[in-house]
């Protein structure tokens, strides 16, 4: 395990950014919908030289496939936004960066909860898994919620007997239980309670916690692949990650758990904007090729 910190004026702006622009603002209670809005007007889908993207079906949904000219594996990426929010669109700054290091990214456009709860956007995922899976060898991934979403994913791939060659997640929630307590000195820049008891209630809405499709750290990972989890020290989601990567362990994987100082939660997404965000995507590429 290592400690990233931010060392430029750039890192150190966007958590001052995430602390008193993010967390307070996600912590309000406008409608998802209006938060869509406002992310789609904040965020152009502008590719990457040197990436061809289309738009096609993977499972029963659409995905964006972002393509280098030389891809040496395909990954499967589940993207992030709290269940209720995002798209291919609004994370291509964080998946197209890993792409251009030489990887063809699938990111599906999964259903979304208030509208469509859990198991809505487990199922699409794992659709998607499945067809990829059964094209040949694969990586997954998944940022945030998106991670979750690839964690759950992966344990039913790991049943299936058709399990990815190695998984990179980003702060993934592991345990959705909405009567958890907030760990012991958690010290979120993004994240906040009030947020987090809104998800629970518009995504897992009733379902049973202890479903292992819902919270990953309830299932197995027997045969467990090489696994790569990034978060930041200190956020609510840190000890979903150590406890996670300590289940993949138990079936055998080798998780290595990277976390960084002083950074919000899903620092990644602010690639090209901030050092901190293009060195996390440049190392987790490098892992997903098996270049370290």
């Amino acid at each position: 395990m290592t400690a990233m910190e931010p060392t430029t004026w750039q890192d150190r702006a966007l958590a001052l950014s995430a602390r008193f622009g993010a967390k307070p603002a996600l912590a309000a209670p406008l409608p998802w919908s209006v938060w869509r809005s406002a992310v789609q007007i904040a965020v152009r889908d502008t590719a990457r030289p040197g990436l061809h993207v289309e738009w096609g079906r993977i499972g029963s949904r659409e995905a964006r496939i972002a393509t280098p000219r030389d891809p040496v594996e395909t990954v499967l990426w589940c993207h992030g936004g709290c269940f209720t929010l995002g798209s291919p669109r609004t994370h291509a700054r964080l998946t197209d960066p890993m792409a251009a290091a030489g990887l063809r990214f699938v990111v599906p456009n999964y259903r979304l909860a208030p509208e469509h709860p859990f198991p809505a956007g487990y199922e699409d995922c794992l659709a998607a898994a499945r067809e990829i899976a059964a094209q040949g060898p694969f990586l997954l991934g998944g940022d945030s919620a998106g991670g979750t979403l690839a964690a759950s994913v992966l344990a039913q791939l790991l049943a299936d007997g058709t399990p990815p060659l190695r998984v990179a997640l980003i702060a993934p929630a592991a345990d959705l239980d909405p009567a958890r307590p907030d760990p012991t000195g958690a010290r979120d820049l993004v994240l906040s309670r009030p947020l987090l008891e809104r998800i629970a209630r518009d995504y897992v809405a009733g379902a049973n916690p202890a479903d292992p499709r819902l919270s990953p750290l309830r299932a197995d990972y027997p045969g467990c692949p090489p696994v790569l989890i990034h978060c930041s020290h200190g956020e609510i989601l840190e000890e979903d990650c150590d406890r996670l990567a300590d289940r993949m362990r138990d079936g055998g994987g080798q998780v290595t758990v990277e976390k960084a100082a002083g950074l919000p939660h899903a620092w990644h997404i602010a690639a090209g904007r901030a050092p901190a965000a293009d060195a996390a995507l440049a190392q987790m590429a490098a892992f997903l090729k098996g270049d370290a």
